[in-house]
């Protein structure tokens, strides 16, 4: 069952009243980085939205406590987010949003200061998301605001105090009524501007002739068809005055002049809910209604033929309740609904425009599976019916495992427990909230314990009902599901955002939360601390933290990727739930401090670096790209082509902070340019982006391999488990230069190899430094390296022939590490670039407590932090003693890939997508005959490109 538009109507007005949530009560809004989901849609319920007089934008205002500006003209655009002050709770919810006729400043308010403080509406600067202006001292949540037509003036319905007026401008109040009974959902002006008209849930409407600013004596009118008129609004015309109800099915129209009631349109048919939401069209030729009615689950609206009033279309609109139209200048008319959806509905009934939400409904019966440790959750989106399994020790999004538990429910005398107010156990009543509805139930498996998932809380109690714990109200959303996991360790649930949040199952606290995007293929998964892993550089954009910057200043969003220097860490996640979970969580937070203490902002701090492009945004060119950038503050400059990180050439700096650098995309089309600057901290500033359209013809490529294998390591003892080592590096080489030759021509394939003692920590560097002054930017480049990694405080280490393991911190300073590894392929010009790696860990220095620590999960972060495409196969010495066809088991499936069974698309070739691909399906099977599975690595996000045609 759905909320319903009146009920969230109450349920508003119950936090406000009921709940006495004091979560802050400072004059200034929190300065701690507050975690926030960023789709490019809203995550919870649209409440209003309005246009400017020319119907080129639309701004749409939500309780995730973000308006948004959509350009109608241009639909693709990505959405400007205007972000006033928030804080935890519903502290920040916008309920009203208004758009100066002439489109430029946006209006916003809602229940956005801390409780016990003065509300405020916010003005913002629409084409720069800056704001601009705060109207304070407000006695109560706004709910509804609109600007005059010739746009001076500004008014505003309150949910308690009556209704204001502000020559928004200068900031200044110039008129106000108090005197209203109850809450005001809706205020409009008359097309002439001489004229505002307000509903009140006292029943009563009212009137005001507008002299100056000035409100004239209030003319009241009950129109009677509901006691709670929720909006009113003026015909062009002037003439007339629609209403709808939000506790009736009944549309009135009245005269504009008496509000006496003049008709009743046919509502013949409407069984259900309300038609509180009118509009009219601009012509003024349709009267337009919807609200909470719904026909088998779709929530229409009627449209009536002005004069006589009988319908003269029924559209269907939203899966959920629809929740303000706004009407645009060619009939068409905006809609906005709880789903949240937006669109346009044109002249004729149909979508011109919809967007849809981005995130999965979790919502319905068996919605919700756990394995027994909870590291395995199945879940369905009810929209579009797929069901999903997420694998949280391999960080995977798959399909369904039927093999997991749903949430137990029998066991205890629990009933009313699904979509009603009043549970019951053993015939008693479970103590909620006023206006509070439970929504799901899970017991624990030993019969003990249950916890119930409300539309505001996680509640937890022991078998006689008496509560153990709640989680701090209000949650992310309804908990639509909830489930034990078997070891009676979490509390899992699925919230109306979209999430599904793990909570110790002893006190509640949040552990972990996964977001996984309604496509189907992004994830992001974090801790309370701001530890991350995710699917890929698209999906860290799906999260990250808004930052309060003071009440007078608009807010700012950090997302993930900015923080991925310190706070990506795959294996980390993968763990969490392991027993020593805490243990490694909280060393992690000593070494690398968590996102609070990562973004705080202390008075000593440096301000955050600022790059300005001084180059254009948009370049068509046959030639380089030079781009040019101010770097002001203290930071270092990052520039990415495509996904790599590059250094690109010809820079230089001058005393001022400028910089240019050229980069030369290689292949024609469409190419993307990223400059960002990372403080000291490890935060990177937000990308200044550079589209590039190459139209010159691609130029003939060389192929480039450098090949090291190392088996006869200086030190003895490191010699276990590497015998293929130096031979595969060898057979890589012979391979990459034998069928290369075909493709890219005998004397465009340079191959160099470097086994065992050639193969110093010095000659490596040199080598690479080498290589990297010979790739141009057409070219292909392939590094190869076989032999002993570890990871070392969670990064990617390769140990060298001349090291000597006298201990592990002489082993990692011999070793090339990540930061070696970053700084050299950020020379590689070419963007087609693969790492392929076949190391293993020998004895104790890549385990702790008995087990592997994270070289997959270092190479990962590798992968994530360069930009590169990276294949790889990790190993302990037990491992990698066994071979196949005289190879390291990795080697093997990679060279019968090079050969040409990788070739699956049948084109001749092999792709890198698809020689990942085979490996990931043969290394197991390999494996698997010694008794053990060898799963690799690969990270192809970026380009899948062509290195050699099959044998």
């Amino acid at each position: 069952m759905r909320p319903t538009a009146a009920k969230l109507r109450l349920m508003k007005g119950a936090l406000l009243a009921l709940l006495g949530i004091a979560l802050a009560h400072a004059a200034e809004p929190t300065v701690q980085p507050l975690p926030r989901l960023e789709t490019g849609m809203h995550t919870a319920l649209i409440n209003r939205i309005a246009t400017d007089v020319a119907g080129r934008w639309a701004v749409t205002a939500s309780d995730d406590k973000t308006a948004r500006v959509w350009d109608l003209a241009d639909p693709g655009k990505p959405a400007q987010v205007l972000r006033p002050p928030q804080g935890v709770g519903n502290e920040g919810k916008l309920y009203a949003v208004a758009l100066s006729p002439d489109g430029e400043t946006v209006a916003v308010g809602g229940w956005i200061s801390p409780e016990n403080e003065r509300e405020a509406i916010y003005l913002f600067e629409r084409g720069s998301g800056k704001l601009l202006r705060r109207l304070g001292g407000l006695p109560s949540v706004i709910q509804h605001i609109a600007f005059s037509p010739d746009g001076r003036w500004l008014a505003a319905s309150l949910g308690g105090n009556g209704v204001r007026l502000f020559d928004w401008r200068s900031g200044r109040e110039t008129g106000r009524d108090t005197d209203y009974g109850d809450a005001s959902y809706s205020v409009a002006f008359s097309a002439d501007g001489r004229r505002l008209l307000a509903t009140c849930y006292d029943g009563a409407l009212r009137l005001y002739a507008l002299d100056g600013g000035a409100l004239g004596p209030a003319q009241q009118g009950r129109p009677g068809g509901g006691k709670r008129p929720f909006s009113a609004r003026f015909s062009p015309d002037g003439r007339h005055v629609a209403v709808g109800f939000s506790d009736s099915t009944v549309v009135q129209v009245l005269d504009a002049r008496t509000l006496r009631e003049l008709a009743r349109p046919d509502t013949g048919g409407v069984g259900n809910g309300d038609l509180a939401n009118v509009a009219w069209t601009t012509e003024g030729r349709l009267l337009v209604a919807a609200g909470r009615w719904s026909v088998d689950g779709k929530h229409p609206a009627r449209r009536w033929r002005v004069g006589d009033w009988s319908p003269e279309r029924d559209l269907p609109l939203a899966d959920n309740t629809v929740m303000d139209f706004a009407p645009l200048p060619d009939g068409a008319l905006l809609f906005a609904a709880g789903g949240p959806s937006w669109g346009v509905l044109d002249a004729a009934g149909a979508f011109r425009l919809r967007y849809d939400p981005a995130i999965a409904d979790l919502r319905g019966p068996d919605r919700l599976r756990l394995s027994p440790d909870a590291r395995q959750v199945r879940f369905v989106d009810e929209r579009s019916g797929t069901v999903r399994n997420f694998d949280l020790a391999s960080r995977s999004l798959g399909g369904d495992i039927t093999t997991l538990q749903p949430a137990q429910t029998t066991g205890l005398k629990i009933e009313r427990w699904e979509d009603y107010r009043s549970p019951i156990l053993d015939g008693k009543p479970i103590e909620l909230k006023p206006y509070e509805t439970s929504r799901s139930l899970a017991i624990a498996p030993d019969g003990q314990r249950f916890v119930l998932g409300t539309d505001w809380w996680l509640r937890h109690f022991d078998r006689s009902g008496k509560p153990t714990w709640a989680t701090p109200p209000p949650v992310p959303g309804v908990a639509w599901a909830v489930n034990y996991s078997r070891d009676g360790r979490f509390v899992v649930a699925a919230y109306a955002d979209g999430t599904i949040r793990w909570h110790r199952a002893g006190d509640g606290s949040e552990v972990l939360a996964l977001f996984a995007h309604a496509d189907g293929k992004r994830w992001i998964v974090w801790t309370p601390q701001g530890f991350y892993a995710a699917s890929g550089p698209d999906a860290e954009e799906l999260f990250g933290y808004h930052l309060n910057r003071g009440r007078d200043r608009e807010g700012e969003f950090v997302s993930a990727r900015q923080l991925r220097e310190h706070l990506y860490q795959p294996g980390l996640i993968s763990r969490r739930l392991d027993a020593n979970g805490d243990r490694l969580l909280d060393e992690a937070v000593a070494k690398l401090g968590d996102v609070r203490q990562l973004l705080a902002v202390t008075p000593s701090q440096a301000p955050p670096p600022v790059v300005e492009l001084l180059s254009d945004a948009a370049v068509t060119t046959d030639r380089d790209v030079q781009v040019k950038v101010r770097l002001r503050g203290t930071g270092r400059l990052i520039y990415r082509l495509d996904t790599a990180v590059l250094e690109g050439r010809s820079s230089s700096i001058v005393g001022d902070g400028t910089e240019s650098r050229t980069f030369t995309p290689a292949a024609p089309g469409p190419h993307e340019i990223t400059v960002s600057a990372m403080d000291a901290r490890g935060v990177e500033t937000r990308p200044l982006r550079i589209a590039v359209d190459v139209r010159r013809a691609a130029a003939p490529p060389t192929l480039h391999v450098l090949a090291i294998g190392i088996s006869a390591y200086r030190d003895r003892e490191l010699q276990k488990g590497v015998r293929f080592a130096a031979a595969d590096a060898q057979a890589v080489g012979e391979l990459f230069e034998r069928q290369g030759a075909r493709l890219y021509g005998k004397d465009k394939v340079k191959v160099q190899v470097l086994p065992d003692s050639q193969a110093s920590g010095d000659a490596i560097r040199a080598a690479l430094t080498r290589t990297a002054a010979a790739v141009a930017p057409q070219d292909v480049f392939v590094l190869y390296l076989a032999g002993h990694g570890a990871s070392f405080d969670r990064e990617y280490h390769f140990i060298p022939q001349d090291a000597v393991y006298t201990s592990a911190a002489a082993l990692r300073q011999r070793s090339l590490t990540s930061d070696h590894f970053r700084e050299l392929l950020k020379a590689i010009p070419a963007t087609k670039s693969l790492v392929l790696l076949d190391t293993c860990a020998s004895g104790a220095f890549g385990r702790q407590d008995g087990r592997e620590v994270g070289q997959k999960d270092a190479i990962d972060r590798l992968s994530r932090l360069t930009g590169r495409v990276i294949i790889a196969a990790t190993a302990d010495d037990k491992m990698a003693l066994e071979g196949e066809g005289g190879h390291g088991a990795f080697t093997f499936a990679l060279l019968e890939g090079l050969q040409g069974k990788a070739d699956r698309n049948g084109n001749g070739t092999v792709e890198v997508r698809e020689l990942a691909d085979h490996i990931e399906e043969r290394l197991p099977q390999i494996t698997r005959k010694w008794g053990y599975e060898q799963f690799p690595f690969s990270s192809t996000e970026g380009q899948s490109f062509t290195l050699v045609p099959k044998r």
